[in-house]
């Protein structure tokens, strides 16, 4: 029979906090980030609230991220209840000019809830340029080397965390919504909640946005790198059709790509398929090579047979081919990125 002493000690530590987690998994919960604490800022929860004026929906950027301003510099605030201890470490493992940074983070043991605070991408989605329909305006218009920038730094980031981690890491989730645009309009890559350490795995429960999701993961649950080139290849369709993944009747945007440099005519089709805001691009007739370049490598990466996709190392390389990356962007206060493959 247990003992007073013991019963007591075990109440106390099953004690909740408010309507809160218990204490002994308030110690669990920080046992768990104790490699992050001398890496990361921990953010006092109230600090947080006051930053999103209580987590108002008028702060709120995409789902259950928030932006708010704190000593002066503004944040992207991500809002989760304890399942942060995975993202918090991928995260550690990586450190890449196209990925989102981390700054901190946020344990509140009285609402169950964790924050990681990311810096702040000042110009949004990908998606939002792309697609949104903003008080009846519309989108905004990117242009030919704009586009082809953001794929390039999409690519490196993809090749980063593919060949420069140990083990390697798989994103799981690239779509356009999760591809934010700084003050220069650099990508940076957002959001590892789904995002799995080593490859070739088998998983039955099938997450993602509809439209950018390989074949052989929504059939077998099959889990590496290719599935990143795959939702990538959807990602370069989007830039140059300006369509979505999804249309309004269901067609797969990457199912519709394949045939669009297949057969006869294939400059006509092309040019019929490219995005409005690419239309009378002073750019387009001069770089015309690279766009085709670009779709090849987007039918590539969307091939069914995930052996026949390439590798970001490969994609790299294909796209720093193109003419375009070598203008001079020194007016745009650009400085043109080197692109080395190995």
């Amino acid at each position: 029979m247990k003992s007073r002493k013991y019963r007591d000690e075990e109440e106390q530590k099953m004690q909740k906090i408010g309507n809160g987690i218990s204490k002994a998994e308030e110690v669990n919960l920080m046992a768990d980030v104790s490699d992050c604490l001398d890496k990361y800022r921990v953010f006092g929860v109230e600090d947080l609230r006051n930053a999103t004026n209580g987590f108002d929906d008028g702060c709120v950027i995409q789902g259950s991220v928030y932006r708010g301003c704190i000593d002066g510099e503004w944040y992207a605030i991500k809002k989760m209840k304890w399942n942060a201890y995975e993202e918090l470490k991928i995260l550690q493992k990586v450190n890449h000019g196209n990925l989102v940074r981390l700054e901190g983070f946020c344990i509140d043991p009285v609402e169950s809830n964790c924050y990681l605070v990311y810096e702040h991408v000042e110009n949004g989605s990908l998606h939002s340029w792309l697609h949104e329909n903003k008080n009846n305006k519309k989108p905004e218009k990117l242009s030919w080397k704009t586009r082809l920038r953001i794929a390039i730094d999409i690519a490196n980031g993809l090749q980063y965390i593919h060949e420069h981690t140990r083990p390697r890491v798989v994103h799981k989730d690239i779509n356009s919504k999760n591809i934010l645009l700084d003050s220069n309009m650099r990508a940076k890559i957002a959001n590892f909640g789904l995002t799995k350490s080593g490859c070739n795995a088998i998983t039955t429960q099938i997450v993602g946005a509809k439209g950018y999701i390989c074949p052989e993961y929504i059939e077998n649950g099959v889990v590496s790198t290719k599935m990143d080139v795959f939702s990538f290849g959807v990602v370069l369709l989007e830039l140059v059709s300006g369509r979505a993944p999804v249309d309004d009747q269901g067609g797969l945007l990457w199912a519709e790509g394949g045939g669009v440099l297949e057969g006869t005519g294939k400059g006509g089709k092309l040019r019929g398929w490219m995005a409005e805001g690419l239309v009378g691009d002073e750019t387009i007739m001069s770089s015309w090579e690279s766009v085709v370049s670009v779709v090849a490598v987007a039918v590539a990466c969307v091939n069914r047979d995930p052996t026949k996709r390439p590798s970001m190392v490969e994609i790299v390389y294909a796209l720093s081919k193109s003419d375009d990356l070598f203008f001079d962007f020194s007016e745009d206060e650009f400085s043109p990125r080197q692109v080395i493959a190995r």
